[in-house]
């Protein structure tokens, strides 16, 4: 078969007569042996349980221009078309050089020397994505011609430090969504030990930290957040309360009429009229203290995760391993944050009921 007009998929440079080629056993992708050795796999091989062939692949994408080509520079994913960042590594991609043939130096160059025109500077050398921090970075929002403009390292050297000697890049892999975000709190933290609050901690508790795969805290606040609202539900719903409410409402309409004995008997069970109302401060309480700790417990969680897999992992490629280890995990985010509103729900349905 005839691999010239196909392009490996690892290096992205075309095949010429000679080259000593591979193919997949799965979906008939050829590769250089060199690039398939190195890459260690199929470069395809996260679409083999989806029934990916190469040939419907190379079909489908044989029709598209150059300029509809979306592969990355730096660790040549091919993306999505119209995706201005690599969805593996973050590195922009609307300033990609066109051509994909030249060889290392000249691609290096020719990728700087388009970046330098943009905003937010970048470079490419040695097999490394960088921020240029001799410039100044544009504000939050829309970058040149209106292009929303996005820097997934926030402003920061994938080799610079940024926790217990893990660097950026690290960091970037291991949280996976809103590197942005998170990379400036950690930095902050870093530099004056002081973190931001999270919203997202504080109206979702427990969720979100389930969200983050933070799985221990997000279990206890989620715990803690049904636990309020069922004793709560509970107390109201209890003899004595409704016989409190009643004499207290008796106690207002009737006020003259009603003894210092009564009034006093009314007194003593002013605790269980203000348990609920004091239960539900407890879980403002819980939102308010899950806000302001959440950014600095999951700086912790990923600075011990990201150790763990350097620790498990030592001199070999460990990206895949700390986007698999970190990451988000939302089904489970769902069905938790599903499971709570549904007991919040049947909660007031017997509060109603009794009222």
């Amino acid at each position: 078969m005839d691999f010239n007009q196909y392009k490996c998929p690892v290096c992205n440079k075309q095949f010429e007569s000679g080259d000593d080629i591979v193919v997949c056993p799965e979906c008939g992708a050829p590769h250089h042996r060199e690039c398939y050795e190195e890459h260690g796999s199929c470069f395809f091989e996260d679409k083999h349980s989806q029934d990916f062939s190469f040939e419907n692949y190379n079909a489908v994408n044989s029709d598209n221009s150059d300029e509809n080509d979306n592969t990355c520079p730096v660790c040549r994913f091919n993306n999505k078309p119209g995706v201005m960042f690599c969805e593996r590594c973050g590195c922009p991609l609307h300033d990609k050089q066109q051509n994909h043939n030249t060889d290392d130096n000249n691609q290096n160059q020719q990728f700087n020397q388009n970046t330098q025109n943009t905003q937010n500077s970048y470079t490419y050398q040695n097999g490394q994505f960088n921020r240029n921090n001799t410039q100044t970075p544009p504000p939050f929002g829309f970058g040149a011609a209106g292009v929303p403009n996005f820097d997934p390292l926030a402003g920061m050297n994938s080799e610079e430090t940024i926790a217990d000697d893990i660097s950026v890049g690290e960091m970037a892999k291991f949280v996976g969504k809103n590197t942005n975000y998170f990379l400036m709190v950690f930095n902050r933290v870093k530099q004056f030990g002081r973190s931001k609050f999270n919203f997202g901690a504080f109206l979702f508790s427990g969720v979100y930290f389930l969200y983050r795969k933070m799985y221990l805290p997000g279990i206890i606040f989620s715990l803690l957040i049904i636990a309020t609202n069922v004793l709560a539900t509970y107390i109201r719903l209890t003899p004595e309360y409704i016989s409190a409410s009643n004499e207290v409402i008796s106690y207002i309409n009737n006020r003259s009429a009603m003894s210092s004995y009564d009034a006093l008997m009314i007194t003593n069970k002013i605790w269980i009229i203000y348990a609920p109302e004091l239960l539900t401060w407890v879980r403002y309480g819980i939102m308010l203290f899950s806000g302001f700790l959440a950014n600095r417990i999951y700086l912790g969680h990923c600075v011990k995760g990201i150790k763990k897999v350097k620790a498990q992992n030592q001199g070999e490629n460990i990206n895949d391993k700390l986007t698999a280890k970190g990451g988000v995990n939302l089904p489970l985010a769902l069905s938790f944050g599903i499971a709570i509103v549904v007991i919040i729900f049947i909660c007031e349905y017997f509060q109603l009921t009794v009222i």
